[in-house]
Protein backbone atom coordinates (compact mmCIF):
# COMPACT_ATOMS: atom_id res chain seq x y z
CA UNK A 1 0.00 0.00 0.00
CA UNK A 2 2.88 2.38 1.03
CA UNK A 3 4.81 1.10 -2.41
CA UNK A 4 1.51 2.32 -4.73
CA UNK A 5 1.06 5.74 -2.53
CA UNK A 6 4.78 6.31 -3.19
CA UNK A 7 4.40 5.16 -6.66
CA UNK A 8 1.70 8.10 -7.22
CA UNK A 9 3.57 10.52 -5.39
CA UNK A 10 6.62 9.80 -7.48
CA UNK A 11 4.39 10.36 -10.95
CA UNK A 12 2.69 13.63 -9.81
CA UNK A 13 6.15 14.77 -8.59
CA UNK A 14 7.62 13.93 -12.01
CA UNK A 15 4.30 15.70 -13.65
CA UNK A 16 5.06 18.91 -11.82
CA UNK A 17 8.62 19.08 -12.63
CA UNK A 18 7.89 18.56 -16.18
CA UNK A 19 4.65 21.10 -15.93
CA UNK A 20 7.24 23.81 -14.48
CA UNK A 21 9.47 23.14 -16.95
CA UNK A 22 7.10 23.77 -19.49
CA UNK A 23 6.16 26.83 -18.30
CA UNK A 24 9.64 28.17 -17.58
CA UNK A 25 10.58 27.07 -21.48
CA UNK A 26 7.51 29.16 -22.71
CA UNK A 27 8.27 32.04 -20.57
CA UNK A 28 11.65 32.34 -21.93
CA UNK A 29 10.37 31.64 -25.39
CA UNK A 30 8.10 34.74 -24.69
CA UNK A 31 10.82 36.51 -23.60
CA UNK A 32 12.61 35.88 -26.90
CA UNK A 33 9.62 36.71 -29.19
CA UNK A 34 9.25 39.63 -27.62
CA UNK A 35 13.02 40.73 -27.62
CA UNK A 36 12.80 40.15 -31.35
CA UNK A 37 9.54 41.83 -32.23
CA UNK A 38 11.18 44.81 -30.09
CA UNK A 39 14.23 44.93 -32.16
CA UNK A 40 12.09 44.79 -34.89
CA UNK A 41 9.96 47.16 -34.34
CA UNK A 42 13.19 49.77 -33.53
CA UNK A 43 14.80 49.29 -36.74
CA UNK A 44 11.78 50.28 -38.48
CA UNK A 45 11.11 53.21 -36.45
CA UNK A 46 14.68 53.87 -36.67
CA UNK A 47 13.98 53.70 -40.87
CA UNK A 48 11.42 56.05 -40.81
CA UNK A 49 12.90 58.46 -38.49
CA UNK A 50 15.94 58.25 -40.94
CA UNK A 51 13.29 58.50 -44.31
CA UNK A 52 11.77 62.03 -42.04
CA UNK A 53 14.75 63.53 -41.36
CA UNK A 54 16.11 63.12 -45.35
CA UNK A 55 12.58 64.48 -46.58
CA UNK A 56 12.55 67.22 -43.78
CA UNK A 57 16.43 68.07 -45.54
CA UNK A 58 14.54 67.54 -48.64
CA UNK A 59 12.07 70.22 -47.88
CA UNK A 60 14.68 73.00 -46.10
CA UNK A 61 16.63 73.08 -49.60
CA UNK A 62 13.54 73.24 -52.11
CA UNK A 63 12.23 75.84 -49.77
CA UNK A 64 15.66 77.58 -49.44
CA UNK A 65 15.55 77.53 -53.26
CA UNK A 66 12.18 78.88 -54.00
CA UNK A 67 11.82 81.38 -51.93
CA UNK A 68 11.26 84.54 -53.06
CA UNK A 69 14.34 86.66 -53.17
CA UNK A 70 14.42 90.27 -51.29
CA UNK A 71 16.24 91.95 -54.63
CA UNK A 72 14.85 91.31 -57.60
CA UNK A 73 16.19 89.02 -60.16
CA UNK A 74 17.30 90.14 -63.45
CA UNK A 75 17.39 87.60 -66.40
CA UNK A 76 18.11 88.40 -70.03
CA UNK A 77 18.26 85.80 -72.34
CA UNK A 78 19.99 82.83 -70.54
CA UNK A 79 21.65 84.53 -68.45
CA UNK A 80 21.14 85.67 -64.65
CA UNK A 81 22.70 88.99 -64.75
CA UNK A 82 25.01 90.47 -62.21
CA UNK A 83 24.19 94.32 -61.51
CA UNK A 84 26.04 97.20 -60.14
CA UNK A 85 23.45 98.51 -57.99
CA UNK A 86 19.69 96.40 -57.17
CA UNK A 87 16.77 97.33 -59.06
CA UNK A 88 14.48 98.96 -57.72
CA UNK A 89 10.46 98.50 -57.34
CA UNK A 90 7.85 101.05 -56.45
CA UNK A 91 4.07 100.79 -54.99
CA UNK A 92 2.74 100.19 -58.70
CA UNK A 93 5.16 97.80 -59.60
CA UNK A 94 7.35 100.58 -61.89
CA UNK A 95 10.91 98.68 -61.70
CA UNK A 96 13.86 100.82 -62.20
CA UNK A 97 17.58 100.21 -63.02
CA UNK A 98 20.09 102.70 -62.08
CA UNK A 99 22.07 104.72 -64.65
CA UNK A 100 25.30 102.97 -64.37
CA UNK A 101 23.23 99.51 -64.87
CA UNK A 102 22.18 101.00 -68.52
CA UNK A 103 25.60 101.99 -69.61
CA UNK A 104 26.86 98.71 -69.25
CA UNK A 105 23.96 96.46 -70.51
CA UNK A 106 22.76 98.95 -73.14
CA UNK A 107 24.34 102.59 -73.85
CA UNK A 108 27.97 103.15 -72.96
CA UNK A 109 27.29 107.03 -74.28
CA UNK A 110 24.35 107.76 -71.84
CA UNK A 111 24.58 111.17 -70.74
CA UNK A 112 22.99 113.35 -67.86
CA UNK A 113 22.86 117.07 -67.34
CA UNK A 114 22.63 117.95 -64.10
CA UNK A 115 22.24 121.59 -64.43
CA UNK A 116 19.11 120.89 -66.49
CA UNK A 117 18.54 117.22 -64.58
CA UNK A 118 18.28 115.46 -68.11
CA UNK A 119 19.46 112.26 -69.23
CA UNK A 120 19.72 111.05 -72.74
CA UNK A 121 20.04 107.76 -73.49
CA UNK A 122 20.25 105.95 -77.37
CA UNK A 123 19.75 102.60 -78.76
CA UNK A 124 19.48 101.35 -82.10
CA UNK A 125 17.31 103.73 -83.79
CA UNK A 126 16.13 105.45 -80.50
CA UNK A 127 17.12 108.63 -78.94
CA UNK A 128 15.41 109.58 -75.60
CA UNK A 129 15.27 112.24 -73.72
CA UNK A 130 13.97 111.79 -69.29
CA UNK A 131 13.56 114.47 -67.24
CA UNK A 132 13.81 114.24 -63.01
CA UNK A 133 10.21 113.98 -62.20
CA UNK A 134 8.59 114.10 -65.21
CA UNK A 135 6.47 111.64 -66.51
CA UNK A 136 6.53 111.59 -69.89
CA UNK A 137 9.85 111.28 -72.19
CA UNK A 138 10.95 112.53 -75.59
CA UNK A 139 11.83 109.66 -78.10
CA UNK A 140 12.67 110.36 -81.61
CA UNK A 141 11.21 113.87 -80.76
CA UNK A 142 8.28 112.47 -80.15
CA UNK A 143 6.70 113.08 -76.42
CA UNK A 144 5.65 109.19 -74.76
CA UNK A 145 3.57 108.71 -71.64
CA UNK A 146 5.62 106.92 -68.69
CA UNK A 147 4.45 105.53 -65.77
CA UNK A 148 7.66 105.95 -63.75
CA UNK A 149 10.29 109.25 -64.03
CA UNK A 150 13.71 109.54 -64.00
CA UNK A 151 14.53 109.90 -60.09
CA UNK A 152 18.08 109.70 -57.84
CA UNK A 153 17.80 106.74 -54.54
CA UNK A 154 20.43 107.01 -52.15
CA UNK A 155 22.45 110.06 -54.59
CA UNK A 156 22.41 106.75 -57.22
CA UNK A 157 19.98 107.93 -60.44
CA UNK A 158 17.50 105.60 -61.79
CA UNK A 159 15.43 105.12 -64.73
CA UNK A 160 12.18 103.63 -65.08
CA UNK A 161 12.97 100.70 -67.09
CA UNK A 162 9.91 99.22 -67.88
CA UNK A 163 9.15 102.34 -69.69
CA UNK A 164 12.35 102.10 -71.81
CA UNK A 165 11.51 98.96 -73.25
CA UNK A 166 10.57 100.53 -76.59
CA UNK A 167 13.75 102.51 -76.28
CA UNK A 168 15.92 99.44 -76.05
CA UNK A 169 14.49 96.80 -77.89
CA UNK A 170 12.75 94.20 -75.34
CA UNK A 171 9.96 92.55 -74.28
CA UNK A 172 9.70 91.19 -70.71
CA UNK A 173 7.60 88.95 -68.32
CA UNK A 174 8.08 89.54 -64.62
CA UNK A 175 7.08 87.22 -62.05
CA UNK A 176 5.73 89.03 -58.98
CA UNK A 177 5.94 85.78 -56.67
CA UNK A 178 9.25 84.82 -57.57
CA UNK A 179 10.64 88.49 -57.64
CA UNK A 180 12.16 87.92 -61.29
CA UNK A 181 12.55 90.07 -64.38
CA UNK A 182 12.90 88.36 -67.59
CA UNK A 183 14.14 90.37 -70.55
CA UNK A 184 14.25 89.47 -74.25
CA UNK A 185 15.55 91.65 -77.01
CA UNK A 186 12.66 92.21 -79.94
CA UNK A 187 16.36 91.70 -82.64
CA UNK A 188 17.55 88.32 -81.05
CA UNK A 189 16.41 84.71 -82.07
CA UNK A 190 13.73 83.53 -79.64
CA UNK A 191 11.94 80.06 -79.85
CA UNK A 192 10.26 78.15 -77.41
CA UNK A 193 8.59 74.30 -76.57
CA UNK A 194 5.13 73.60 -74.99
CA UNK A 195 5.49 70.97 -72.20
CA UNK A 196 4.17 67.58 -72.69
CA UNK A 197 4.96 65.59 -69.96
CA UNK A 198 5.46 66.32 -66.52
CA UNK A 199 9.52 66.95 -65.85
CA UNK A 200 12.02 67.99 -63.95
CA UNK A 201 14.10 70.64 -64.68
CA UNK A 202 17.85 69.97 -63.96
CA UNK A 203 20.70 71.76 -63.69
CA UNK A 204 22.93 70.03 -65.48
CA UNK A 205 22.18 67.95 -68.84
CA UNK A 206 22.58 64.80 -66.49
CA UNK A 207 20.21 61.69 -64.75
CA UNK A 208 21.58 62.88 -61.36
CA UNK A 209 22.03 66.29 -61.63
CA UNK A 210 19.86 68.33 -58.97
CA UNK A 211 15.91 69.45 -59.51
CA UNK A 212 15.86 73.13 -60.07
CA UNK A 213 11.85 72.64 -60.80
CA UNK A 214 9.28 70.63 -61.77
CA UNK A 215 6.90 71.78 -64.50
CA UNK A 216 3.42 69.65 -64.37
CA UNK A 217 1.88 68.90 -67.92
CA UNK A 218 -0.81 71.65 -68.49
CA UNK A 219 -1.95 73.23 -71.63
CA UNK A 220 -0.14 75.81 -72.58
CA UNK A 221 2.73 75.53 -70.27
CA UNK A 222 5.74 76.68 -72.80
CA UNK A 223 9.26 77.14 -71.93
CA UNK A 224 11.64 79.23 -74.00
CA UNK A 225 14.52 76.94 -75.78
CA UNK A 226 18.35 77.69 -76.30
CA UNK A 227 19.26 74.67 -77.86
CA UNK A 228 20.04 70.51 -77.58
CA UNK A 229 22.92 68.97 -75.48
CA UNK A 230 22.64 65.38 -76.27
CA UNK A 231 19.52 64.08 -75.30
CA UNK A 232 18.52 67.06 -73.08
CA UNK A 233 17.71 70.78 -74.49
CA UNK A 234 18.09 73.79 -72.28
CA UNK A 235 15.50 75.86 -71.21
CA UNK A 236 14.35 79.03 -69.22
CA UNK A 237 10.94 78.04 -67.30
CA UNK A 238 8.35 81.24 -66.25
CA UNK A 239 9.78 81.09 -62.97
CA UNK A 240 13.13 82.19 -64.38
CA UNK A 241 15.05 78.95 -64.26
CA UNK A 242 17.60 77.80 -66.67
CA UNK A 243 18.47 74.36 -66.43
CA UNK A 244 18.05 70.96 -68.69
CA UNK A 245 14.58 68.63 -69.40
CA UNK A 246 14.83 65.57 -71.94
CA UNK A 247 13.62 66.59 -75.16
CA UNK A 248 10.89 63.97 -75.14
CA UNK A 249 8.99 65.80 -72.62
CA UNK A 250 8.72 68.75 -74.95
CA UNK A 251 6.67 69.53 -77.88
CA UNK A 252 7.97 70.69 -81.28
CA UNK A 253 10.36 73.45 -81.09
CA UNK A 254 8.22 76.44 -82.50
CA UNK A 255 10.84 79.77 -83.56
CA UNK A 256 9.29 82.77 -82.15
CA UNK A 257 11.72 84.85 -84.28
CA UNK A 258 14.62 85.14 -86.54
CA UNK A 259 17.79 86.97 -85.49
CA UNK A 260 17.75 90.82 -86.98
CA UNK A 261 21.32 91.26 -87.32
CA UNK A 262 22.01 94.66 -87.70
CA UNK A 263 23.47 96.08 -91.56
CA UNK A 264 26.56 97.70 -90.83
CA UNK A 265 28.57 98.78 -94.29
CA UNK A 266 31.89 96.35 -94.82
CA UNK A 267 32.84 96.27 -98.25
CA UNK A 268 32.56 100.16 -98.96
CA UNK A 269 34.66 101.40 -102.16
CA UNK A 270 34.66 105.04 -101.98
CA UNK A 271 34.75 106.77 -105.55
CA UNK A 272 37.13 110.08 -104.78
CA UNK A 273 37.18 110.61 -108.73
CA UNK A 274 33.86 111.21 -109.71
CA UNK A 275 32.45 114.51 -108.60
CA UNK A 276 29.49 116.32 -109.53
CA UNK A 277 31.35 118.57 -112.08
CA UNK A 278 33.79 116.03 -113.41
CA UNK A 279 33.65 113.63 -116.49
CA UNK A 280 31.77 110.55 -114.94
CA UNK A 281 30.66 109.31 -118.49
CA UNK A 282 33.17 105.82 -118.12
CA UNK A 283 33.01 103.72 -114.71
CA UNK A 284 34.55 100.56 -114.00
CA UNK A 285 33.20 99.06 -110.82
CA UNK A 286 33.83 96.09 -108.40
CA UNK A 287 29.79 95.09 -108.17
CA UNK A 288 30.98 93.23 -105.46
CA UNK A 289 31.06 95.90 -102.74
CA UNK A 290 29.14 98.91 -101.81
CA UNK A 291 30.24 101.60 -104.13
CA UNK A 292 30.07 105.67 -102.83
CA UNK A 293 30.86 108.49 -104.17
CA UNK A 294 30.73 111.31 -101.25
CA UNK A 295 29.48 114.76 -103.28
CA UNK A 296 29.45 118.17 -100.85
CA UNK A 297 25.87 118.61 -100.62
CA UNK A 298 24.97 120.88 -97.51
CA UNK A 299 26.85 123.32 -94.92
CA UNK A 300 25.70 124.08 -91.75
CA UNK A 301 26.62 127.82 -91.17
CA UNK A 302 27.35 129.91 -87.92
CA UNK A 303 23.00 130.27 -87.54
CA UNK A 304 23.23 126.53 -87.47
CA UNK A 305 21.17 126.89 -90.81
CA UNK A 306 21.55 124.10 -93.30
CA UNK A 307 22.42 125.49 -96.57
CA UNK A 308 22.47 123.72 -100.12
CA UNK A 309 25.59 123.84 -101.84
CA UNK A 310 24.37 122.54 -105.30
CA UNK A 311 20.53 123.11 -106.30
CA UNK A 312 19.56 119.73 -105.77
CA UNK A 313 16.44 120.39 -108.38
CA UNK A 314 19.22 121.31 -111.60
CA UNK A 315 19.46 119.17 -114.23
CA UNK A 316 23.61 119.14 -113.02
CA UNK A 317 22.77 117.08 -110.05
CA UNK A 318 20.05 115.48 -111.25
CA UNK A 319 21.88 113.77 -114.63
CA UNK A 320 24.91 112.86 -112.06
CA UNK A 321 21.84 111.04 -109.56
CA UNK A 322 20.71 109.36 -112.71
CA UNK A 323 23.80 108.09 -113.21
CA UNK A 324 24.74 107.24 -110.04
CA UNK A 325 21.83 105.19 -109.76
CA UNK A 326 21.89 103.33 -113.03
CA UNK A 327 25.64 102.19 -112.31
CA UNK A 328 24.50 100.77 -108.60
CA UNK A 329 26.37 103.84 -106.97
CA UNK A 330 25.16 105.28 -103.67
CA UNK A 331 25.50 108.96 -103.23
CA UNK A 332 26.76 109.65 -99.70
CA UNK A 333 25.72 113.42 -98.97
CA UNK A 334 28.84 115.42 -97.70
CA UNK A 335 27.83 117.79 -94.95
CA UNK A 336 30.57 120.46 -93.46
CA UNK A 337 30.43 122.75 -91.16
CA UNK A 338 31.06 126.69 -91.27
CA UNK A 339 30.54 127.09 -87.75
CA UNK A 340 31.55 126.31 -84.37
CA UNK A 341 31.12 122.99 -82.84
CA UNK A 342 30.33 125.10 -79.27
CA UNK A 343 27.41 126.55 -80.97
CA UNK A 344 25.94 123.08 -82.03
CA UNK A 345 26.62 121.37 -78.69
CA UNK A 346 25.37 123.97 -76.45
CA UNK A 347 22.39 122.14 -75.32
CA UNK A 348 20.11 118.74 -76.59
CA UNK A 349 17.80 120.82 -77.73
CA UNK A 350 20.40 122.52 -80.70
CA UNK A 351 21.42 119.42 -81.59
CA UNK A 352 18.18 117.99 -81.91
CA UNK A 353 16.95 121.33 -84.16
CA UNK A 354 19.82 121.28 -86.19
CA UNK A 355 19.05 116.99 -86.76
CA UNK A 356 15.88 117.58 -87.73
CA UNK A 357 16.94 119.83 -90.12
CA UNK A 358 19.24 117.56 -91.99
CA UNK A 359 16.80 114.32 -91.49
CA UNK A 360 13.92 116.16 -93.39
CA UNK A 361 16.68 117.74 -96.12
CA UNK A 362 17.23 114.15 -96.63
CA UNK A 363 14.09 112.70 -96.76
CA UNK A 364 12.67 115.30 -98.61
CA UNK A 365 16.07 114.73 -101.39
CA UNK A 366 15.48 110.84 -101.33
CA UNK A 367 18.76 110.40 -100.34
CA UNK A 368 20.01 107.98 -98.02
CA UNK A 369 23.60 108.15 -96.67
CA UNK A 370 25.01 111.03 -94.85
CA UNK A 371 28.59 111.62 -94.23
CA UNK A 372 29.67 113.90 -91.49
CA UNK A 373 32.69 116.03 -92.50
CA UNK A 374 33.60 118.66 -90.15
CA UNK A 375 37.06 120.22 -89.86
CA UNK A 376 36.46 122.49 -87.04
CA UNK A 377 35.71 120.19 -83.96
CA UNK A 378 36.78 121.94 -81.23
CA UNK A 379 35.12 120.25 -78.81
CA UNK A 380 35.91 116.91 -79.09
CA UNK A 381 32.81 115.17 -77.05
CA UNK A 382 30.21 117.75 -77.97
CA UNK A 383 31.45 115.76 -81.79
CA UNK A 384 30.69 112.53 -80.38
CA UNK A 385 27.26 113.50 -78.64
CA UNK A 386 26.20 115.07 -81.74
CA UNK A 387 26.94 112.00 -83.76
CA UNK A 388 25.60 109.50 -80.92
CA UNK A 389 22.30 111.42 -80.92
CA UNK A 390 21.84 111.68 -85.14
CA UNK A 391 22.52 108.13 -85.37
CA UNK A 392 19.45 106.66 -84.34
CA UNK A 393 17.20 109.18 -86.09
CA UNK A 394 18.70 108.42 -89.55
CA UNK A 395 18.68 104.31 -88.93
CA UNK A 396 15.23 104.85 -87.55
CA UNK A 397 14.26 104.99 -91.75
CA UNK A 398 17.42 103.00 -93.11
CA UNK A 399 20.14 105.53 -93.68
CA UNK A 400 23.42 105.22 -93.22
CA UNK A 401 25.61 107.18 -91.17
CA UNK A 402 29.29 107.76 -92.29
CA UNK A 403 32.16 110.51 -90.61
CA UNK A 404 35.39 111.45 -92.21
CA UNK A 405 37.99 110.53 -90.16
CA UNK A 406 39.96 113.97 -88.52
CA UNK A 407 42.66 114.25 -86.15
CA UNK A 408 41.86 114.11 -82.64
CA UNK A 409 39.23 111.65 -83.16
CA UNK A 410 38.87 108.24 -81.83
CA UNK A 411 38.04 106.12 -84.54
CA UNK A 412 37.57 102.61 -82.58
CA UNK A 413 34.78 104.57 -80.53
CA UNK A 414 33.12 106.04 -83.93
CA UNK A 415 33.09 102.47 -85.62
CA UNK A 416 30.63 101.41 -82.59
CA UNK A 417 28.35 104.74 -83.39
CA UNK A 418 28.22 104.66 -86.64
CA UNK A 419 27.81 102.60 -90.25
CA UNK A 420 31.61 103.65 -91.39
CA UNK A 421 34.34 105.72 -90.83
CA UNK A 422 36.07 107.02 -94.31
CA UNK A 423 39.63 107.62 -93.41
CA UNK A 424 41.38 110.11 -96.18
Amino acid sequence: MNNQRNSKNQVNSSNTRSSNASKVSQKAGGKKSKKFTNTRLFKILRIILIIGIIIAIVNIISGLRNKTPEDITLIIGENKIELKDKLLIDDNDNIYISKDDVANLYDENIYYNGEEQTLITTYNKHVAKLVVGQTTMEVNSTQVAIKGTLKFENDILYLPFLDLKDVYDFEYQYNKDRNVLIIDSISKAKSQAVVVKSTKVKEKPKMFSSSLEKINKSDGVYVTVFGTEGDYTKVRTYSGNIGYVKTNKLGEIEVVREDMEEDKLNNVNILNDYSIVASYDNVSLDQNVTNIVVPNLFNINENLEVENVIDLSSNTYQNYASWAETNGINICADVTLSGSMNSICASYTSRTCLINLLYNQFVANNINMICIDFDNIDDTEGFYRFVIELTPRFKEVGYKVLVKYKDGLDKERLEKIVDYVIEE
